[in-house]
C-alpha cells in the first residue's frame, strides 16, 4: 500500500471585501502505509477543507501532498487515484448499487467490461452488498447506502482511502454495527485511510492515531491512549472523553498541591512554582466515592444508568461543579453528603493563561 504526507499544506479562502480566512494553517502529517488515521475536531475546524484538498476537489494555498513519496499538488482529482466515501453518499438515484459501483471505472475507460463486473461482484462480497446490487439507492437503508459509498471508493483500488463523516447520518445501532464493519475492511484490504470525524468514539474506536484539530491546526497527533491518558492541552482533554473531563481552576500551592477555594485543594502530579494559576483536570471515572478522607462534597444530581451512574456534586467554595462516574448499585439523593478522593497519577494539569499541559 502507499503513504500519505502533508507538508506545510495551508488553505487561505479570500473574498472581495472580506477579510481573509484561514481555514487550515500549516499541516504536517506522514501516514505509515496501510494506517488509519483519525482527523477529529468541530465543526469550522478545517478537517473537511484538509481532505477536500487531498482528494484535489479544493485548491491549495501552499504547501504539498505526496502520495507515495510523489507529489500529488498539480495533478487534478482524476488523476490521483485517491478514493472517497462523502458524508451525503453522493450516489446516482438512478442507476442500481452495481451501476452505481462500475460508474468510475467505466467512466475512466481503464477496464473492459468483463473486469469491471469482477471487481463490482469482489467487492460487493467484501462490503455485503450481493444481494442488493439489482436495487436503487431510494430503496436502501442509510447503512446500506454508506456501504454502496464505500464500495464505490474502494473498488477503484485506491491508493489512499479518505473518510468524510461516514457514520454521521447512521442511527445509533446502524453506527455500532457499520463502525466495526468499517474497521474490518480496512484492516483487511490494508488502505492508508483518513477518517474525517467529529466524532471522538468514532475515531477512539477505530484510527491507529489522531489528529486532533482546531482552527485549522493540529492541537494533538497521537495514538487514542495518548490523546486520551495524555491531553496536550485543555481544548483536547476537554474534546476527547465522555463523560467530559472536570476542569477546575486555581493556583498552585508550595507543598504540591493546587488551592480551588479555601477550603479546597487537590493533589498535583508534577511540581509546579507557587502561585502559578493553573487547571486542574480528572476525568469522571478516576474520582472515587470513599469514606470521610476524601473532600466533602454536596450531591447535586444523581443519574442512575444500566452500567455505571453519573453523579454531578458541588465542593465548598468551588464555582464548577465536578462530575463523578459511579458504580451501578450505588444509589445517591439530591444534598446527599459525600466524599470523593482523586489519583494524583491519573489527574491533569494545566497552565491557565496558555491552555498547555505541565505534565
Amino acid at each position: 500500500m502507499t503513504e500519505l504526507e502533508l507538508r506545510d499544506l495551508r488553505k487561505t479562502y479570500r473574498a472581495r471585501g472580506r477579510p481573509a480566512v484561514d481555514a487550515v494553517r500549516g499541516i504536517d502529517l506522514a501516514l505509515r502505509s496501510g494506517e488509519l488515521l483519525g482527523l477529529l475536531g468541530p465543526s469550522g475546524c478545517g478537517k473537511s477543507t484538509t481532505l477536500r484538498m487531498i482528494a484535489g476537489l479544493e485548491t491549495v494555498t501552499g504547501g504539498d501532498i505526496l502520495v507515495g513519496g510523489a507529489s500529488v499538488i498539480e495533478r487534478p482529482a482524476q488523476q490521483r487515484n485517491i478514493g472517497v466515501a462523502f458524508e451525503n453518499y453522493a450516489l446516482y438515484p438512478p442507476l442500481t448499487v452495481a451501476e452505481n459501483l462500475a460508474f468510475g471505472l467505466r467512466a475512466r475507460k481503464r477496464a473492459h467490461r468483463g473486469d469491471v463486473d469482477r471487481k463490482v461482484k469482489e467487492i460487493a462480497e467484501r462490503v455485503d452488498l450481493t444481494g442488493i446490487l439489482d436495487a436503487r439507492p431510494a430503496g436502501l437503508s442509510s447503512g446500506q447506502k454508506q456501504r454502496v459509498s464505500l464500495a464505490r471508493a474502494l473498488v477503484r483500488e485506491p491508493d489512499v482511502l479518505l473518510l468524510d463523516e461516514p457514520l454521521s447520518h447512521l442511527d445509533a445501532a446502524q453506527r455500532d454495527t457499520t463502525r466495526r464493519e468499517l474497521k474490518r475492511i480496512q484492516r483487511d484490504l490494508g488502505h492508508t485511510t483518513i477518517l474525517v470525524t467529529h466524532d471522538q468514539e468514532e475515531a477512539l474506536s477505530l484510527a491507529d492515531r489522531i489528529a486532533v484539530m482546531k482552527d485549522g491546526v493540529i492541537q494533538q497527533l497521537g495514538t487514542p491512549y495518548e490523546i486520551y491518558d495524555s491531553p496536550a492541552n485543555v481544548f483536547v482533554a476537554d474534546f476527547v472523553g465522555e463523560p467530559a473531563i472536570n476542569l477546575l481552576p486555581g493556583a498552585a500551592t508550595d507543598d504540591g498541591h493546587a488551592r480551588l477555594s479555601a477550603s479546597v485543594r487537590i493533589a498535583l502530579p508534577v511540581p509546579v512554582a507557587a502561585g502559578r494559576q493553573v487547571v486542574v483536570g480528572i476525568r469522571p471515572e478516576d474520582l472515587s466515592l470513599t469514606g470521610e478522607d476524601g473532600l466533602p462534597a454536596r450531591v447535586v444530581a444523581h443519574e442512575p444508568l444500566l452500567e455505571s451512574g453519573i453523579a454531578t456534586l458541588a465542593l465548598d467554595g468551588v464555582e464548577r461543579p465536578l462530575v463523578v462516574l459511579t458504580d451501578p448499585e450505588v444509589r445517591l439523593a439530591h444534598d446527599d453528603r459525600v466524599h470523593i478522593t482523586a489519583d494524583p497519577h491519573l489527574t491533569h494539569v494545566f497552565d491557565a493563561e496558555t491552555g498547555d499541559s505541565l505534565r
